[in-house]
């Protein structure tokens, strides 16, 4: 008798199975009320924020249009400026007007004669939408718009009353001139405290930042950059035309959305459609030339000083130029984009070699860390199956990593053919994935901890587990082997390691082909710990013999799975807010509790436990929302990011300016889902030496946050050929075009690269 219950505490797993076949129903029947109300739990974020506070003017509404003022905050709060946005929802087919409206139309004209404690405030326009219609070319909004506008405030201990007239003209087939009176009042301060980090946001700053996003980025040292400009006469015909030739550095000519170029400067002139002519490289200099139409005989736009807006994707700039009488040669350079190699010179059999190799070394990144506790396991419990099985078990895992990473590739590949923003983990800025990742991470840990028995993650889903499973003699599931590898592969999307971002640049910088061969290639490199044991099934014996030191090591990985759950719910409360993130957890955390009941009460307590569970988190749907509010990026102010080093917003448009002044500038594109970022962050970028190289008076430190998607920091990345992050470049007098960083850093390589870009060996200790 003493030795069956040794027997069976070794061998747990068949002894609950054994248990399990006595009972009249299957074990995941019985779990469905767990797995059901945490599920609804986990959904209950997503409606966080329903009920939000209210900083919106008065609504004015017109046949075809309506207008209203809003406020990225509740309160003024001791701000010297606050950000609005003047919002426009209009009728289908219905337009109004970009500041240099084309050849017909004008622009919102604002007044703010009457309004008290603020100045007059600037419209910060998002690009454009181009508009041909009967032979005229005009430029402007449809549907739905709101035009960010900061504003000065005179005394920020007072409150602010905004009177606001709004003259403009919306159209279609014809034109109605319109007009609007609104009214906003600001208090002094909130009577009902701040929000956390973030005071008195209001649930409209993330509307209002996400057209703010889409204004053209200013400055010289961008990810893409107006080269060249001239002017030519093309005589071949009746008739000489005359056209603009702009070049533009640093666009991805594998995009298949239109690159738009507009140009401001002599109103007497109208500039047709860009057409693009000579290119060099897959990220090199691509030439367009642009008709001009309205020049008298004699006249010509030589010399004269505009403004060029490139628009290409989610990415868009602004830059001042001169027109020239003929190109100055630097059209055809890469002049103000980031040094490095042109993917089209390098060959795809080396970056298939470093995506082998990357998706090797991604088993030994900080994420991919818990997912070692299935690996072990299933290596210790193979060590009583025949070589067959063992085998079979492993390629199924295997089969599992690659096909997850087939996937991903297709996903990416359809979202780029559709001109959507594509990255490496992108995939974390969803709080459904969020959610149901933290579900699935919080079940491990239960299992490893004996609470929740499911023979591999093929028992989520019965009927998915019928259709793929094979059972061997042993018990096992092939099923849940082929899941625990796509399990793998999710956990280790957040997580870079080297030669990772080289590859996933070239593949989501180049063909469908391109990404999907990468892809396959980095799936074959994650899967290879696995393909080492189905090729040789004799290593798992080389691990310790199964033992009751198996239930220390099976708890002490529940702990480390449970701390990737701990991770993801942090994460969650970035995206959703912070009372949503915890009505997560604390589902989880009762489910912990009754499902180690389960295990010490009789069968009519069980189902009391699991009832009471599946009520515990319909209410938590029910009162998720009621206390949480989904948090807001502040970019209202200039308040620097948390931290110990004094982090300024993300301004990719002003980092040109600090190089003028002689600084040098450090800019980390950071995330909390980004697990090397982290790591980077503790290792090397807070400790005391780096801090202390960073913290000097002529030393700029930029961070932007891609926690959240964010089409700026986007198409920043892709302008230099990256589709994920950690992302770290240092500009400086000595370096315009940047010095770009490893995804994991180091001491030295920092260091080395301040001393570089400033020129100053005495900005750092050696």
């Amino acid at each position: 008798m003493a030795q069956s219950r040794v027997l069976c505490h070794i061998h747990q797993t068949e002894c609950h199975r054994a248990r399990f076949e006595n009972q009249k129903e299957p074990p995941v029947i019985r779990s469905l009320p767990v797995i059901l109300g945490l599920f609804i739990a986990a959904l209950a974020p997503l409606g966080a924020g329903a009920h939000a506070q209210t900083a919106a003017s008065n609504r004015v509404d017109e046949d075809f249009a309506s207008v209203r003022l809003l406020s990225a905050r509740d309160a003024i709060n001791g701000r010297d400026e606050i950000r609005l946005g003047l919002e426009f929802e209009l009728e289908p087919d219905w337009k109004i007007y970009w500041r240099s409206a084309g050849d017909a139309g004008f622009p919102p004209q604002l007044d703010w004669a009457g309004s008290t404690n603020i100045g007059n405030g600037e419209i910060r326009w998002p690009a454009p939408h181009r508009f041909s219609i009967f032979g005229l070319e005009t430029f402007g909004y449809k549907d739905h718009i709101i035009l960010p506008i900061d504003v000065p405030v005179t005394d920020p201990a007072q409150a602010a009353h905004i009177e606001l007239d709004v003259d403009y003209l919306v159209c279609s087939d014809v034109c109605i001139p319109a007009q609007a009176h609104l009214t906003l009042d600001i208090p002094a301060n909130l009577s009902g405290g701040t929000d956390g980090d973030n005071p008195a946001i209001s649930s409209f700053a993330h509307d209002i930042e996400k057209f703010a996003s889409r204004v053209p980025l200013r400055g010289d040292n961008l990810p893409m950059s107006v080269t060249d400009i001239w002017q030519s006469v093309d005589a071949s015909g009746e008739k000489d035309k005359t056209f603009l030739n702009v070049a533009v550095s640093g666009l991805d000519q594998t995009a298949t959305d239109p690159v738009e170029i507009l140009i401001e400067g002599n109103v007497r002139l109208g500039f047709g459609v860009p057409v693009p002519t000579a290119t060099e490289g897959a990220t090199g200099t691509q030439q367009f030339q642009i008709p001009i139409y309205g020049l008298k005989d004699g006249q010509t736009t030589i010399g004269d000083d505009v403004i060029v807006t490139v628009i290409a994707g989610p990415l868009a700039i602004e830059q001042d130029r001169q027109i020239a009488a003929s190109p100055s040669g630097s059209a055809t350079s890469s002049s103000n984009t980031v040094s490095g190699t042109s993917i089209a010179a390098t060959s795809l059999w080396l970056i298939g070699a470093l995506a082998l190799l990357g998706g090797f070394i991604l088993n030994f990144m900080p994420c991919v860390l818990p997912v070692l506790s299935i690996k072990v396991m299933s290596a210790m419990k193979a060590q009583g199956s025949e070589r067959s099985a063992t085998r079979r078990g492993f390629l199924a895992s295997a089969a599992g990593i690659i096909t997850s990473f087939w996937l991903i590739a297709a996903v990416l590949i359809g979202i780029k053919l559709a001109g959507g923003t594509i990255g490496w983990g992108i995939q974390f800025q969803q709080p459904l994935f969020l959610t149901v990742m933290t579900i699935i991470v919080a079940l491990f840990a239960f299992n490893m901890w004996g609470l929740f028995e499911i023979n591999g993650p093929a028992e989520l889903g019965n009927a998915a587990n019928d259709a793929i499973t094979t059972r061997e003699q042993s018990g096992s599931h092939l099923g849940g082997h082929f899941l625990t590898g796509m399990f793998a592969t999710l956990l280790a999307t957040p997580c870079s390691a080297p030669f990772l971002g080289t590859a996933v640049g070239f593949a989501l910088a180049g063909s469908s082909f391109d990404i999907f061969w990468i892809f396959t290639l980095l799936g074959v490199g994650l899967a290879i710990p696995y393909l080492a044991i189905a090729a040789r099934p004799e290593i798992a014996r080389l691990l310790p013999k199964p033992g009751r030191w198996m239930g220390f090591v099976k708890g002490v990985l529940g702990v480390a799975l449970a701390g990737t759950a701990i991770w993801l719910l942090s994460v969650l409360a970035v995206q959703v807010g912070m009372g949503g993130a915890i009505a997560v957890g604390v589902a989880l955390v009762i489910a912990g509790i009754l499902l180690f009941a389960r295990h010490r009460t009789t069968v009519q307590k069980r189902k009391f436990a699991f009832t009471a569970l599946a009520t515990l988190g319909v209410l938590a749907a029910l009162f998720a929302p009621g206390f949480s509010k989904a948090p807001v990026r502040d970019t209202g102010g200039a308040e620097t990011v948390t931290g110990k080093l004094p982090w300024q917003p993300f301004a990719p448009d002003e980092i040109a300016r600090h190089v003028a002044d002689g600084k040098t500038v450090l800019v980390d594109i950071t995330a909390e889902w980004c697990v090397s970022c982290q790591v980077n962050k503790k290792l090397v970028l807070e400790t005391d030496e780096i801090t202390a190289a960073l913290s000097a008076d002529d030393v700029i430190v930029m961070q932007g946050d891609w926690t959240r998607p964010d089409p700026v920091i986007a198409g920043y990345l892709a302008g230099y050929g990256r589709y994920g992050i950690p992302f770290n470049a240092v500009f400086g007098p000595n370096a315009e075009k940047g010095i770009l960083l490893s995804e994991l850093l180091s001491k030295k390589e920092v260091l080395a690269a301040l001393a570089d870009a400033s020129g100053r060996a005495d900005l750092v200790k050696n």
